[in-house]
């Protein structure tokens, strides 16, 4: 199945680039090249590179109940991860940072993973309450405007919906197992895998202290990937107001479910240009915003390559050891369960 994942992605991300390029005026798109100010493409890469470093302190914060880690020594393994996110499918960047951090620390990699299934579950409720707020607190464009009770609504019940996944945690889990497996058989261990550990990333939303800084480090990541967005604009010279780019930052994270290339490759791109359409930027500008975006993003990727190899870890490696899930020789059945339960923030 997973060279039908793979074919899907590939497919899926080639019609979304053909409708990004289709019909551009490329003598247009160059000149707005031309006029773009690299400056603030610099600016961009630092913020970027500042976000993953928030992003290696609430990381640190999540490891704490396995063991306290510096979140400057887990700052090259989250660049690895970003790093891998490019070069492999399906975010298999998450599981080349467990098995690197495994390997130096001599950690569980099944608590790693978990701290991991946490840390994702954490950046979708901020982002689902920054959009939910964006769309009751500010004017929006008329076509935006149109589908704004429809969207708040839904986000309002997939934000319940994972309370009550949190209250309810294994009962509701469980049936959704049985439930996901019946109708996706092939993937039966995989859909197990994954809805128990979004489930028990949840489960956190009930405790005390801890979570509210967890909480509090996702919402500066966002923060400042949106400032990150508002940069790559100003290269451009684009006159769309502030919580235009908190819509597309988004926009196109959600759209990152979608299955495509690594990088996400074509949704990143339709998407990016969809948004600033609402906002009426020329279509020939706009689809340079993805391009520079990525531009800035070269710096973390290279770092990432850097950090890996000074690891001593090949990517075929993380390969084999997904192929066996990850397995530990640290790890019984009831230790990883163990180390699981401690991963929740008391």
């Amino acid at each position: 199945m997973s060279r039908i994942r793979l074919l899907l992605g590939l497919v899926i991300s080639l019609v979304l680039l053909f409708f990004t390029f289709r019909g551009l005026d490329w003598a247009q798109v160059s000149a707005a090249l031309r006029g773009a100010n690299f400056n603030f493409i610099a600016a961009s890469a630092f913020v970027i590179l500042a976000a993953f470093g928030v992003r290696a302190m609430r990381w640190s914060w999540l490891l704490r109940p396995v063991r306290v880690l510096n979140w400057r020594g887990l700052f090259p393994v989250v660049l690895i991860g970003f790093f891998g996110n490019y070069v492999l499918p399906a975010k298999t960047g998450e599981l080349v940072r467990a098995y690197v951090l495994g390997k130096r620390e001599n950690l569980s990699k099944s608590a790693i993973l978990g701290s991991i299934a946490v840390e994702k579950t954490m950046d979708t409720l901020i982002l689902f309450v920054i959009l939910l707020a964006t769309l009751w607190a500010v004017p929006l464009p008329q076509e935006v405007a149109n589908i704004e009770p429809i969207a708040a609504v839904f986000l309002a019940v997939v934000l319940g919906g994972m309370l009550l996944l949190a209250a309810r945690g294994r009962h509701v889990s469980n049936l959704l197992v049985r439930v996901l497996q019946f109708v996706f058989p092939w993937w039966k261990e995989r859909v197990a895998r994954i809805t128990h550990s979004f489930v028990d990333g949840l489960s956190v939303l009930y405790h005390g202290s801890s979570i509210v800084m967890v909480l509090l480090y996702s919402l500066v990541i966002w923060v400042m990937t949106t400032i990150n967005f508002w940069l790559i604009g100003q290269a451009l010279g684009l006159d769309i107001p502030l919580y235009g780019y908190v819509m597309i930052v988004a926009v196109t994270n959600m759209a990152s479910f979608i299955p495509s290339l690594p990088g996400r490759f074509g949704t990143l791109e339709l998407f990016s240009v969809f948004v600033l359409g609402l906002f009426s930027v020329d279509k020939n500008t706009a689809v340079l915003f993805p391009i520079l975006l990525r531009v800035a993003q070269l710096v973390p990727i290279l770092l990432g390559y850097l950090f890996l190899n000074r690891e001593g870890v090949k990517i075929l490696d993380v390969t084999r050891s997904n192929a066996k899930h990850l397995p530990d020789v640290n790890d019984t059945p009831e230790r990883a369960a163990t180390i699981q339960q401690t991963l929740t923030p008391k």
